[in-house]
């Protein structure tokens, strides 16, 4: 099968969809040109906030042969963590983190995939799901899955942008797809002139000084500064309003695993209670979480920054 590029391709397909994956593409290891150019200036222009590790692990960002000397091809899974279901809460969490956390769930499978491939046809592997420096959403237009939208998004014409991405580094070299080469957002400019806090730039960059997203997340300051509390109305975790304006986004899949459907516990608080919350109340509220991204003290904090300006 090694001698057979599209053989072993589709094998490789094969085991990733019966694994229950909703998309896969094969593509090269090489990082686009354009991509380069433009995570560089993201960079330059300090839209990573103060996100070090972006700027730490740049290099290997851009040349994927520094993160595994032996990658010789790149497979992008997409999974779809979309749900119709009406949030019954005062404060609000980005759909991602409704389930359980996504990095585990999908890691574990792609994991499984690559020990048979090993065991099976003598692959090595590498597995990531958001945790390594890739470019993901650029690896998954180079695999033929969509083509990244102005709010960064990674969009399928087939299935919006509800889903996650992970990554499966071969060392052998398959049959890439092409690219996908189509841009279906048009002059369309909802996500641009949604974003409450102006932090969707229109040019494919979003920059975390100003996103809702950075600052309930990624952010480990004591207080939100009152510029962007006062714009991020019920958001207690993350902001999906790019998404929720995007015509796209009618299209999205329901997701039929089981791990993605949403925990109810995580919305049956009020946001008083959140903004005192103990350690053991927190334990429950992020168990098997990507919440737990956030932390106990900036779940607090973002809990006081909208009560702060609630009713003003």
């Amino acid at each position: 099968m090694n001698d057979n590029p599209r053989e072993l391709t589709l094998y490789v397909k094969g085991l990733l969809l019966d694994e229950g994956f909703d998309l896969v593409g094969v593509t090269d290891p090489e990082v686009p040109e354009y991509a380069r150019e433009s995570f560089i200036r993201w960079l330059e222009e300090g839209m990573h906030a103060d996100m070090e590790y972006m700027e730490r692990w740049r290099d290997r960002r851009l040349n994927m042969k520094l993160l595994w000397e032996d990658v010789r091809s790149v497979v992008v899974v997409a999974k779809s963590y979309y749900t119709p279901w009406k949030v019954p809460s005062e404060y609000r969490i980005a759909r991602y983190a409704w389930g359980k956390d996504y990095h585990r769930v999908m890691k574990k499978k792609l994991i499984r995939v690559g020990k048979r491939l090993r065991g099976e046809v003598g692959i090595e592997f590498r597995a990531y799901v958001d945790t390594g420096p890739i470019l993901e959403k650029v690896f998954g237009q180079k695999a033929g899955l969509g083509w990244q939208g102005r709010n960064s998004l990674l969009i399928n014409p087939r299935m919006g942008s509800y889903f996650f991405l992970g990554v499966l580094l071969l060392d052998v070299e398959l049959e890439y797809d092409s690219p996908f080469a189509h841009d279906f957002c048009g002059k369309c400019n909802r996500c641009v002139q949604a974003c409450p806090t102006g932090a969707i730039r229109g040019d494919r960059l979003v920059d975390a000084r100003k996103c809702i997203s950075y600052w309930t997340i990624e952010y480990r300051g004591e207080e939100i500064p009152d510029e962007i509390a006062e714009k991020m109305d019920s958001w207690l975790f993350g902001c999906d309003i790019c998404q929720e304006v995007c015509p796209w986004n009618s299209k999205a899949r329901p997701t039929d695993w089981r791990e993605f459907q949403p925990r109810e516990e995580i919305f049956q608080l009020n946001i008083y209670d959140i903004a005192r919350m103990s350690e053991e109340e927190w334990k429950a509220f992020s168990r098997a979480s990507a919440i737990k991204r956030a932390r106990l003290d900036g779940i607090r904090r973002n809990a006081r920054a909208i009560l702060k300006f609630r009713g003003s």
